[in-house]
């Protein structure tokens, strides 16, 4: 019929037609003569394009952020031992520290700054330059408010460690250490909300600029603070502060750098805005669940390594896992540059009506994160017997590591995919799903497995191991399914939704939802070529805002 009724001309607005299926069915029979494979060409193209500058590049990102943490640690263990270890307790006290600092500031602290992942992706996507710039503000405030709200109780840290069973000179060196790290936190929310505001621009070069140079002078601020001054503790605390205000300060210097150098009409900072004290319930809905969802995730591994400590022999399981943890922390943080390059394309694509374009990036990055942590997981298998060599002297050490390198393999793979997925659902705005299959797998499933193969199993550090791999395997699995499964057209509608949550003068119509005022976006036949058969849209009514748009697919 439609061969029939329009030929080789062009097709008439879908306004002119009943419903918004029978214009795709149209446009699909008279403009396209190929297949659906030549009409994913263009958009496959477009983000093979990208793909070098952006996921690559944020990827990096994270490595880098890795090397700042894990480089600096090594460099203050070598240029500062004598230093350190010449004062009773310090050692002890900044990896304690630095420990509690991790579990009750920087994981909260990092959950509610990639809320902005989600909002700022989408706005970025819409062309809502102004938006992005206002989430940027109100991140910045209620980030702060929480850093804030998070130090006033590291002043009780001393107490709590004691409470702990920790030795009191270790506690109290510890508390100090964390009251003196106050001002990085701040810190470090700002700079993250910065990171976050540039990558979803796109904008990732200076991040690894600005990375490199905060790592290049890491070494200088603790040589500086704990040998030249003599500061010990107290050095090692500024010098950490100073690392952190010298990454923040040169991503402001580039944002307003970069902001001059803007189209007026493509700039997303405009100053400072009362609308950002506004909307605060939307972006908190949001970031409680992304700070739940990281934190269940990380304080699953602090204790697992809490736990290896009540095993026969502490001394060499705790040593083992120290290797395996640091030796998968470092493969993660792959992972975690893709996780976040994902969550910003499916972003970008879901605020700009391109639902075909997110189902592409979700593959790839699950196919990138999988095949990187299988590299990953390959090579510690072919380095088992040398890994623990790297980290101790201790041969039975030794041998327990190259034991549990398998095991640690099995579980990046799964970690890989779980991190990736977990991006996209930010990028989606789903984090209640990640929270949700976080709560119900690791701390439901995970953490009472490690502790039964451990403990009653009689497995020990094997065990712990053992659980999390088979954990993560399993939500890996879990996750794909639940992520595969979304309707994407009616991701975009949410999207939609949620970007006019965040704007009192965004009137949704079903054009803008849609995108059919723009033909470059091609999203008359994204509904229907490109998405599996099982997620084609049904007969319903698309839903934006809680109102029923006129369109029906």
């Amino acid at each position: 019929y439609c061969r029939a009724t329009w030929g080789d001309r062009n097709p008439p607005s879908w306004r002119h037609r009943r419903t918004y299926s029978q214009y795709c069915f149209s446009a699909v029979i008279a403009k396209r003569e190929d297949n659906s494979v030549t009409m994913l060409a263009k958009p496959v193209a477009k983000l093979i394009k990208k793909l070098p500058t952006t996921w690559g590049a944020v990827a990096a990102v994270g490595a880098g952020m890795a090397a700042v943490w894990h480089g600096s640690t090594d460099i203050c263990k070598r240029i500062n031992y004598h230093s350190l270890c010449g004062t009773p307790g310090v050692l002890p006290a900044v990896v304690t520290g630095a420990g509690s600092n991790t579990v009750s500031g920087n994981a909260p602290m990092l959950g509610v700054v990639v809320a902005m992942e989600t909002f700022c992706g989408q706005a970025y996507g819409a062309q809502r330059y102004h938006t992005v710039g206002v989430v940027l503000q109100r991140a910045l405030i209620i980030t702060t408010i929480f850093n804030l709200a998070t130090v006033a109780l590291w002043g009780q840290a001393e107490w709590v460690l004691v409470a702990m069973g920790q030795d009191p000179d270790i506690a109290r060196a510890a508390g100090r250490f964390t009251i003196l790290l106050a001002p990085c936190l701040v810190m470090d929310g700002a700079d993250q909300c910065c990171r976050r505001y540039l990558a979803a621009q796109s904008i990732v070069q200076p991040l690894m600029l600005v990375t490199l140079l905060a790592t290049l002078m890491t070494p200088a601020y603790l040589w500086y603070f704990i040998v030249r001054l003599d500061f010990g503790l107290d050095g090692a605390a500024v010098a950490w502060n100073c690392v952190q205000c010298t990454s923040l300060m040169g991503l402001v210097v580039y944002i307003l750098w970069h902001n001059s150098q803007q189209d007026p009409a493509l700039r997303t900072w405009h100053g400072w805005t009362r609308e950002c004290l506004a909307d605060w319930g939307t972006y908190i809905r949001v970031a409680i669940p992304s700070m739940v969802m990281i934190c269940l995730d990380w304080w699953t591994f602090e204790i697992i390594v809490i736990l290896s400590g009540l095993l026969p022999r502490p001394e060499m399981t705790m040593s083992m896992m120290g290797i395996t943890f640091n030796v998968h922390a470092l493969c993660f943080f792959a992972a975690h540059g893709l996780s976040g390059a994902a969550s910003t394309r499916v972003g970008n694509e879901l605020g700009g009506s391109r639902p075909r374009l997110a189902w592409l990036n979700t593959q790839v990055a699950v196919l990138m994160g999988t095949v990187s942590m299988i590299i990953f997981a390959a090579v510690l298998m072919m380095m088992r017997n040398q890994l623990g060599a790297m980290f101790s002297e201790d041969q039975e050490v030794i041998t327990l590591t190259s034991f549990a390198v398998p095991t640690l393999a099995m579980s990046l793979i799964g970690e890989g995919a779980n991190t990736v997925l977990a991006g996209v659902l930010r990028g989606c705005g789903r984090q209640k799903i990640g929270a949700t299959i976080n709560l119900v797998m690791y701390w439901g499933l995970g953490l009472p497995f490690s502790c039964f193969l451990a403990f009653r199993m009689g497995m020990g550090a094997m065990g712990l191991w053992t659980g999390l791999a088979c954990t993560a395997s399993l939500q890996s699995m879990y996750l794909s399914y639940v992520v595969f499964k979304f309707d994407w057209t009616a991701e975009v509608a949410r999207a939609k939704a949620l970007i006019a949550a965040g704007e009192a003068d965004f009137d949704l119509e079903d054009d803008d939802l849609l995108g059919a005022h723009d033909p470059d976006r091609m999203d008359h036949i994204d509904t229907v070529v490109g998405l599996p058969e099982w997620n084609q849209p049904t007969e319903r009514v698309l839903q934006a805002g809680g109102k029923p748009s006129n369109l029906t697919l």
